[in-house]
């Protein structure tokens, strides 16, 4: 069984997964994040060019962009005046996730049923 401490930590682990939780929690960037996964660009992507392959305006996509990247699942690499956006190759922000989910799931697995009243 764990204890008080771990379950403080798991909270404060779901805290720091927060900015994740937000920028996965919406329709566009998740349509974004495909997007980026299945589009061949070695360089990256400019926001002109998810702009063509979305329904959005060019600022909304880069509120977008912002928010993914303060979120730690994108990367951004300037050229002169030129930012491409990229999938963080580390994916440190979706491990750390996949992290708390698991230990959430392991957690709830050792308390007792709670399905009849």
């Amino acid at each position: 069984m764990h204890n008080k401490q771990e379950f403080m930590k798991l909270a404060s682990d779901f805290k720091d997964c927060r900015a994740v939780l937000v920028a996965l929690g919406d329709e566009n960037r998740l349509h974004i994040l495909y997007q980026m996964m299945i589009t061949v660009k070695p360089m990256g992507m400019r926001v002109g060019d998810i702009v063509k392959m979305s329904s959005l305006s060019r600022p909304a996509v880069s509120h977008h962009m912002k928010i993914l990247k303060d979120a730690g699942v994108v990367n951004v690499r300037r050229e002169g005046t030129k930012n491409y956006y990229y999938l963080d190759p580390d994916m440190k922000s979706f491990k750390a996730l996949i992290s708390v989910l698991q230990r959430s799931v392991d957690y709830s697995l050792e308390l007792p049923y709670r399905g009849e009243e």
